[in-house]
C-alpha cells in the first residue's frame, strides 16, 4: 500500500508540474512590471566552485542575464559549508524580496532541512521555486574491489558484502546531507561503509575517489557520464546501480541517461527475491524524492512580488527555448523534464515531508551509525 500511494503521489506531483509549465504564461503588463536595468543579481551557491550545483548555476547564468527584463549582471557567489547549511542560512538572513538574490538549492541542503539539522535556520518550505531540475544518481565503486569480474548483479552485491567497512570508504558532506540515501540503499543491501565527513562537495569527493582515498562514491548521472569520463574509460569507476527515475505512472524505471545500468529497486529484488517494503524502504523513498525528483533548483525568497517571480519564470521558459541552450542542454539537463511554475511547490512539499515511521527509522539509522540525533 505504501509504495502504491507514495509513488502515485509523486507521479501526480509531476503531472501537476508538467501542466504548470504550460500555465505560467504571464501577461505583457506583468512581464514589463519587473525591470532589473542597471541591477546586479547575486546567486548564492552553498557549495564550492566546480561542483554540480555550481556548474548548474553557471550554465544558466548567461541565459537569465539575457532574458530577465533589463539584462542585469548576474554574479555567482559560493558560500560552502555544512552540506549547504551555511549558504542557506546566509540567504535566509540577507536576501530581500526584490529579485536581486537567488538561492541555488541542492539535495544536501534539502536533506539537512527535511531531517531537522539544528543548524538549519532557513525556511526552505517558504522559498519560491523559479525552475526545478530533477536528476538521476549513480552509485559507483573503484575497480580495486573487483565487482566488474562478477557476472550477475546478485554476485556483485555479494562481493560488496564480503568487504569490511574499512575497505569501503565513502566520503560525504554531513551525516544528513545528500549521500544519506546512498548509504541507506547500501545498508538495505547488507553493505556497510566507513564514512568520511567534511567534504565540501561532489567535486572534492570525486578527486578523493580518483586518488584512491575513497572506494565508494556517487554523482548525479549526468556528472558521472560527463565529468568522470576518464575514470570510466580507464576502468577505474564501475557503476553499481542508479537510483532510477519516476515515470508518468509512478513507477521507478531505469535512468534514461544510463539505461544499461540497473536501478536500485531492480538490484534489491534480484538480491532478495522480492520488492523492497517496510519502514526502511519508506525512509529510503523519502530521501529519494529529495535527491532525484528535486535535485537542483533556483529559488527566490518568501514574499517576492508576483511580477518578479513571473519575470524569472518567463526567463526560464525562454531559456529552454533558446537554440543555444537546446544545443547544449544534454550535458547539464539531460533527458529529464524541467518544472517551471506553481507545480514545483507540490514536488517540493513531497520531497520535504517525511512520515512519522520514516523519520523514526532514519533517526535510529543515523544515531546507530553516526551518533547523530535528528531534529524534530
Amino acid at each position: 500500500m505504501f509504495k502504491k500511494t507514495t509513488l502515485g503521489g509523486v507521479a501526480g506531483a509531476f503531472a501537476i508540474a508538467g501542466a504548470a509549465i504550460g500555465m505560467t504564461a504571464v501577461s505583457a503588463q506583468d512581464a514589463v512590471a519587473a525591470d532589473f536595468s542597471g541591477k546586479r543579481i547575486t546567486v548564492i551557491v552553498p557549495f564550492n566552485e566546480g561542483g554540480g550545483t555550481d556548474s548548474y548555476t553557471r550554465f544558466m547564468q548567461p541565459y537569465f542575464q539575457k532574458y530577465l527584463p533589463g539584462n542585469p549582471r548576474i554574479l555567482v557567489v559560493n558560500k560552502p559549508g555544512a552540506g549547504g547549511i551555511l549558504g542557506g542560512n546566509f540567504f535566509q538572513q540577507r536576501a530581500k524580496p526584490d529579485g536581486e538574490t537567488v538561492f541555488a538549492l541542492s539535495t544536501s541542503t534539502i536533506s539537512n532541512f527535511a531531517l531537522g539539522d539544528p543548524r538549519v535556520k532557513f525556511k526552505l518550505n517558504e522559498f519560491i521555486p523559479v525552475i526545478l531540475s530533477p536528476r538521476g544518481i549513480t552509485q559507483y565503486v573503484r575497480k580495486d574491489l573487483g565487482i566488474q569480474d562478477e557476472k550477475t548483479i546478485k554476485a556483485k552485491i555479494e562481493k560488496m558484502r564480503s568487504f569490511t567497512p574499512d575497505e569501503l570508504i565513502f566520503g560525504g558532506k554531513t551525516p544528513t546531507s545528500g549521500g544519506l540515501n546512498l548509504r541507506v540503499a547500501l545498508s538495505m543491501l547488507g553493505i556497510e561503509v566507513k564514512s568520511v565527513w567534511g567534504m565540501k562537495g561532489n567535486g572534492p569527493m570525486a578527486l578523493a575517489f580518483e586518488r584512491g582515498e575513497f572506494t565508494v562514491n556517487y554523482d548525479n548521472t549526468l556528472s558521472f557520464k560527463n565529468n568522470r569520463k576518464k575514470l570510466i574509460a580507464d576502468g577505474i569507476a564501475i557503476p553499481l546501480y542508479t537510483l532510477g527515475v519516476v515515470n508518468e505512472d509512478g513507477t521507478i524505471v531505469r535512468d534514461p541517461a544510463l539505461p544499461n545500468v540497473p536501478h536500485f529497486m531492480e538490484v534489491y529484488e534480484a538480491v532478495n527475491g522480492k520488492k523492497p517494503d517496510g519502514d526502511a524502504f519508506e525512509a529510503w523513498y523519502s530521501l529519494y524524492q529529495m535527491s532525484v525528483t528535486m535535485s537542483k533548483s533556483w529559488n527566490l525568497p518568501a514574499g517576492t512580488p508576483k511580477d518578479i517571480v513571473e519575470a524569472y519564470r518567463t526567463a526560464a521558459k525562454k531559456m529552454l527555448e533558446d537554440p543555444d541552450f537546446i544545443a547544449k542542454r544534454d550535458k547539464m539537463f539531460g533527458p529529464y523534464p524541467q518544472t517551471i511554475g506553481d507545480g514545483a511547490f507540490a514536488i517540493r512539499d513531497a520531497a520535504t515531508t517525511l512520515s512519522p515511521n520514516a523519520k523514526k527509522w532514519l533517526g535510529n539509522y543515523v544515531q546507530a551509525r553516526y551518533g547523530v540525533t535528528l531534529g524534530k
